[in-house]
């Protein structure tokens, strides 16, 4: 026992020795240990072992942004970024909202490449910053014994090309960029389309895809010239590959100063019959250089669906910009596209943004338009009539120069009554009736010539004339101050006392003949009224309270086709004109006509 107590004395006692020697050692050598662990230590915290962590992290998270940011930029420039799922079907504007190339659904902004067709052609246009390509289609050697039944990118009269329509889908669809296919033979469409179902099931389409084809004569076209059958061409569509943007137009000719017949109330009607039953979005592409003066007809037709839009394009002729001005100020921005070469499409941009610009209104267009602006890419159509109901509109009658300047001062606006009459000492000139009493005689070329010096004056103007004689000379003053840029309001107009169909009738051809860019007015004293079949004008009924039907059925029917415009008079009841209002109520919704009041003050 002792023994082993002593050795483990003897044990402890050499520990202790050396614990004491290494502490001298460290004094001796002038390094207190505290002091050494303080001087390994950086920031007061950090090691040199977590400096050389944190320096390698920060190092590695460098190298990743820009292998990313490289990575992006890249993919961006090849065009390779893949693309959200899109309906071919969908619509053109909202596509290229969603991948960025414009801020808002605005058919001035898309911009064309047009006729990209060769290899050379077609990469120029998918290097370039154009948003949608065109293209047209036929048939390999079409036409010939060696036709093959291979689509290939040509216009006519080439039927040969060193791109087929697969590498082209193949190229674009490798791009962002939207496409409009243009067919030039019906006998290229089916295999075309059965080519897009087959690209679209086994990659993905991802754009709006456009269908395009001349499916009937339009202006300055001899019948001898071959039209792809309409028919044919929209059956395949619906049994091929129907999620798609008709595109069917008329082939058409322009010439000056032959060739400058424009578009016909049949032609549009024609177009109309032939494709108002299909499922699909529909953009007519109309000639820019005769658009304006086919108004009255196309925008007939663009006002009766809201899937319906227009392609404006040109030849070789550029369009002028006060046209072109015309056609934007009377239509919603995203209702038109505009096809059209530098340096004219860049022109017209810098002149249609500018602030505060006189508005190019059409006189046969609707009034509710013209006082509130509706067609405003930033106004919602029905909001703004629940907002201001016609109802509410401003009548008044026109009796001399003072009561005419008065109300062109006044900033409210509405409708001005001018009665057109004439004078014995000047039986053919058309003078305001009630002018000449307490005052000189005022014209209606004084009223013209004054409405052109206020043109931004909201008014608009409604003739009541009252004999054929006047009729004519009233309408060729209309006429001369439309031609000279001096008329961009509303133009109503009727005359007095039309009490037969043969009347009617010849009323609607003298208008038609010399001025038709005005609202016909039929004044009825009872019902029904008479309306002729065939009017390409915008319509409006003159009404009196006392002639309504007691049943309001029939002028609900009326009101879904016709402007109504009802006049109290000594016999009207209460009841009666509260009953109109709640029609009009019950129809807030329906924006393509309107229920007017004229009091027997105004």
């Amino acid at each position: 026992m002792g023994e082993r107590e002593e050795s483990q004395r003897e044990e402890e006692t050499g520990r202790g020795t050396e614990r004491w020697q290494h502490r001298q050692q460290l004094n001796h050598g002038g390094l207190d240990p505290r002091r050494k662990i303080e001087q390994d230590l950086y920031l007061g915290c950090l090691t040199k072992q977590h400096l050389i962590m944190i320096s390698v992290a920060v190092g590695l998270v460098i190298l990743l942004i820009i292998i990313t940011v490289t990575t992006v930029v890249l993919t961006k420039k090849s065009g390779s970024t893949p693309l959200p799922l899109f309906s071919t079907g969908g619509d053109m504007l909202d596509f290229l909202v969603q991948s960025g190339d414009i801020s808002e659904p605005d058919g001035l902004l898309a911009t064309w490449f047009h006729r990209a067709n060769g290899k050379v052609e077609m990469n120029k246009a998918l290097s370039s910053d154009v948003m949608i390509l065109e293209a047209d289609v036929t048939l390999e050697g079409y036409g010939t014994p060696s036709q093959k039944p291979i689509p290939i990118m040509a216009h006519p009269p080439d039927i040969y090309s060193d791109n087929t329509l697969d590498q082209w889908l193949d190229a674009v669809l490798a791009s962002g960029k939207g496409m409009k296919l243009d067919f030039k033979s019906l006998a290229s469409v089916g295999f075309s389309l059965d080519l897009l179902s087959q690209k679209n099931s086994s990659r993905g389409i991802n754009r709006p895809v456009w269908l395009n084809a001349d499916i009937l004569k339009g202006p300055n076209i001899p019948n001898f010239l071959p039209i792809i059958n309409g028919t044919r061409f929209l059956q395949l569509i619906q049994e091929k590959f129907p999620d798609v943007t008709v595109s069917p137009g008329w082939k058409v000719a322009y010439g000056p100063p032959i060739f400058t017949a424009t578009y016909t109330r049949l032609m549009v009607e024609e177009m109309y019959d032939m494709i108002k039953d299909v499922p699909q979005m529909v953009t007519f592409p109309v000639h820019a250089l005769l658009v304006r003066s086919g108004w009255q007809h196309i925008s007939w037709l663009l006002s009766q669906s809201s899937r319906f839009s227009l392609t404006l394009w040109q030849g070789s002729i550029h369009p002028n910009i006060s046209d072109l001005l015309f056609i934007r100020d009377n239509t919603h921005p995203a209702r038109v596209y505009y096809d059209i070469y530098e340096p004219t499409l860049s022109e017209f941009k810098k002149v249609a943004r500018q602030q505060g610009r006189l508005r190019r209104f059409y006189p046969g267009g609707d009034l509710m338009d013209f006082l509130y602006h509706t067609h405003r890419s930033d106004t919602n159509f029905l909001s703004a009539v629940t907002q201001h109901h016609s109802l509410e509109v401003h009548w008044f009658t026109i009796t001399d120069q003072a009561s005419l300047l008065a109300q062109l001062s006044d900033g409210a606006g509405g409708m001005m009554v001018v009665r057109v009459g004439s004078d014995t000492d000047q039986p053919g000139v058309p003078l305001v009736e009630g002018s000449g009493k307490s005052s000189e005689l005022l014209t209606l070329q004084d009223v013209l010539q004054l409405l052109g010096q206020t043109a931004d004056a909201p008014w608009g103007v409604y003739l009541r004339v009252q004999t054929q004689q006047l009729l004519e000379a009233s309408l060729q003053l209309l006429h001369s101050a439309y031609s000279r840029e001096m008329l961009y309001r509303p133009v109503w107009i009727s005359m007095e006392g039309l009490q037969s169909g043969d009347n009617t009738n010849r009323f609607v051809s003298t208008v038609e003949r010399v001025f038709p860019y005005v609202t016909l007015v039929l004044t009825e004293q009872s019902w029904p009224p008479l309306i002729p079949v065939t009017v390409s004008q915008r319509v409006a009924l003159h009404l009196n309270t006392a002639a309504l039907p007691k049943g309001q059925e029939e002028l609900h029917s009326m009101m879904d086709r016709y402007d109504i415009i009802v006049e109290e008079d000594k016999r009207s009841s209460a009841d009666a004109l509260s009953h109109l209002k709640a029609l009009m109520m019950q129809r807030k919704e329906r924006a393509n006509t309107n229920l007017y009041m004229i009091s027997n003050q105004s």
